[in-house]
């Protein structure tokens, strides 16, 4: 299985927690990062260039269990990517506060919004990253943009973040049942 790790500076980490989760934080937010991507034999390293925090006036629906961003984000977002020559992470926050997990809201916008993306970027890794108030799960698509498979871990300087691996667990647990 291959290593797949996002190393993001400590600063921009720090800042990007301080968006997704305000003092008083009342609904989810998103935020893209964009990133290069080395892959090796064994690894796949997505390396943190920029982000962006997705600014009020751009959500179409804010809420605490469910966001929506207008139509016009994901060209934009796609467009700066393609402009820097950078892969997409997206980023979004769930109010709960340990047992982060993709919803299945969030799953079904993958398989619209993965595809389309991994086209326009002419097959660059896409990731995605869901955040608790402690802890985070994240999801990539490495060669596929039908497969995904687990981040392994976030790099912040010298500490290495990892995630719940929940959204597989659930997600294969709820193969078994339907395969009884």
């Amino acid at each position: 299985m291959v290593k797949v790790l996002l190393f993001i500076p400590l600063n921009a980490y720090q800042d990007i927690c301080r968006y997704l989760f305000p003092k008083k934080a009342y609904s989810e937010s998103v935020a893209f990062i964009f990133a290069t991507t080395i892959k090796t034999d064994s690894s796949v390293e997505f390396q943190f260039k920029s982000w962006y925090p997705v600014e009020s006036h751009e959500y179409q629906y804010r809420g605490r269990s469910h966001v929506e961003l207008k139509d016009e984000m994901r060209p934009k977002i796609i467009k700066r990517a393609f402009d820097i020559n950078a892969s997409i992470i997206e980023l979004h926050s769930h109010m709960c506060s340990r047992g982060a997990c993709f919803s299945p809201s969030d799953l079904q916008g993958f398989e619209e919004f993965v595809p389309h993306v991994w086209w326009r970027l002419n097959k660059k890794p896409y990731a995605a990253i869901v955040f608790s108030k402690s802890d985070f799960d994240a999801l990539v698509w490495l060669e596929d943009p039908q497969q995904y498979h687990q981040l392994s871990e976030i790099v912040v300087d010298e500490r290495h973040l990892y995630p719940t691996g929940l959204t597989l667990t659930n997600l294969e647990r709820r193969r078994e049942f339907w395969a009884i």
